[in-house]
């Protein structure tokens, strides 16, 4: 039965048979089976959904765009509740859509750029609960309002960790590479990653790695992007919030590993030149893109540091408001790949990754996340994050690399770094 009071109804019944509703009604369902795709972010709540009312694929977020906006555009948000949250459409896209990621075992099937509109969409925002159903207006006239059963996970064995004795000598390898790049001044910064490979027979239960991912600042996600193939992280990195006239968008580069009790440390990461200046490069990147859309920016001096349980970084909040903001998939594409993730100059930092990474990043410090009707919307940088492809999982890490970069240390950065994923996948220590 469709949760709706008769002036609603009547609503839906003057529609064509084929236009796409989105119908929200307060729900205390508990359990569900697994969803297909898992978002929570700050004041974004929490969000589970199934199956895809709209899916659109392409090469990258901008080409999607266009048909992005067609759909949420079209979509008529039924509910007898005026707080009803509105729907939303869920995705991004890979790292580098220049770069194919087709024959890579780890990727497989998955598109380079993905948006979906879920089918259901169970969502906890605050102390409310709702249960959003999307489809065409002829399938909600007779729609079962209920979500099928959860079912428990049969139990599986440990995941193994694949002997690798060469990465660390071909990680140190690479980090030489790169410093030979940048020692004629033409490239500033690059971005390394690395993957790291596990194993587990009967695969992986997606609610048991979400419960292992920390709930930190940025987002904790899980997307299935092709049938076997799902990404699934907990990043600390937001690209862009986009609310109203307000654009936020956060300069994160320059990390340190995390001891025990270590303010010495964190003093020497504000104080250490070498980070001071791989983080100057995002913030000078990021203020002059937003400025190119037209937008005033504003942004501390100095950098502070964000601690994470494994990791310190250098962060500066980067701020612009404006009554003609640009909505959130302009922005997101705008700013991806910042030097953050890629280095600086962009394109040939991109270049070079792709020439010397063995591994294609596919997902891996892409850009994943959300957007409205309204053209609100919050994406995110896919760190701290692993692909699923049906027994076997990929965990990624990096380190962003300037003159002066030691090959060891950044090794050790990404070993500190490599913490969130190695814990959903194997479960703590």
């Amino acid at each position: 039965m469709v949760p709706l009071s008769g002036p609603l109804l009547a609503r839906l019944e003057a529609l064509s048979p084929e236009a796409l509703v989105a119908i929200t009604a307060p729900s205390d369902a508990t359990t569900a089976v697994a969803p297909s795709l898992h978002w929570s972010a700050d004041e974004d709540g929490t969000t589970e959904a199934w199956g895809a009312a709209v899916s659109l694929d392409g090469e990258h977020l901008d080409a999607l765009a266009p048909r992005v906006r067609s759909t949420l555009s079209s979509l008529t948000a039924l509910s007898d509740h005026d707080d009803a949250p509105a729907p939303r459409m869920f995705g991004g896209q890979c790292f580098d859509p220049a770069r194919s990621h087709a024959h890579d075992p780890a990727w497989g099937r998955a598109p380079r750029a993905l948006m979906v509109l879920p089918t259901w969409s169970r969502i906890a925002l605050g102390h409310r609960s709702w249960l959003q159903w999307v489809g065409p207006a002829s399938a909600a006239r007779s729609l079962d309002w209920t979500l099928p059963a959860g079912v428990s996970a049969p139990a599986a064995p440990a995941a193994v960790r694949a002997p690798d004795p060469e990465a660390q000598p071909r990680w140190e390898a690479l980090v030489r590479a790169a410093l030979d790049a940048m020692a004629d001044g033409a490239i500033d910064k690059l971005v390394g990653a690395r993957r790291v490979r596990w194993s587990r027979p009967g695969g992986w239960s997606l609610a048991e790695v979400l419960s292992r991912l920390p709930a930190q600042d940025g987002a904790r996600f899980a997307m299935r992007l092709a049938p076997e193939v799902v990404f699934v992280g907990a990043t600390p990195e937001r690209l862009v919030l986009r609310r109203g006239d307000t654009v936020e968008v956060d300069a994160l580069a320059g990390s340190i590993p995390r001891g025990a009790d270590d303010p010495a440390a964190v003093a020497a990461l504000l104080a250490s030149a070498k980070d001071r200046h791989e983080h100057a490069l995002v913030v000078t990147f990021i203020a002059d893109a937003l400025r190119a859309l037209g937008l005033p920016v504003s942004h501390a001096e100095l950098p502070s540091v964000r601690s994470l349980p494994s990791v310190h970084h250098l962060w500066t909040p980067i701020r612009a408001r404006s009554d003609k903001a640009p909505d959130a998939l302009t922005l997101a594409s705008a700013l991806h790949p910042t030097p953050a993730v890629a280095g600086a100059p962009r394109a040939d930092a991109l270049r070079w990754i792709a020439r010397h990474e063995p591994d294609p990043r596919g997902w891996y410090a892409g850009t994943l996340g959300w957007c409205d009707a309204r053209g609100d919307g919050r994406f995110v940088v896919a760190l701290r994050s692993a692909v699923i492809h049906g027994d076997e999982a990929w965990a990624y890490v990096g380190a962003g690399l300037v003159p002066g970069s030691d090959p060891a240390a950044e090794w050790r950065e990404t070993e500190a770094k490599l913490r969130t994923a190695r814990v959903a996948l194997e479960g703590p220590p």
